[in-house]
């Protein structure tokens, strides 16, 4: 049967539950490199850090995204934002 709206794929990627599936997906559908290292960072939920930002996306900062990070309850080094 063929996945005509995508779900099924969408659905693997969300059960695969792991750092590795998310990366493959993310390179795959933004067409870039993904550091691994920083996916298992985020999916262990350790604190974010600007590294650990940037290493994701060099064009965001902690600040940029710190209503999302407020809203979501996820911890940040130090318990601030730089």
């Amino acid at each position: 049967m063929e996945d005509a709206d995508g779900a099924e794929w969408l659905f693997d990627i969300l059960l695969g539950g792991t750092a590795d599936a998310y990366r493959d997906f993310a390179e795959e559908y933004y067409e870039v490199a993904v550091d691994l290292d920083a996916v298992r960072h985020v999916y262990a939920l350790r604190p974010l850090s600007q590294s650990i930002v940037s290493s994701l996306n060099p064009d965001v900062s902690l600040d940029d995204l710190a209503e999302d990070i407020a809203q979501i309850g996820f911890a940040v080094v130090d318990g601030v934002l730089d």
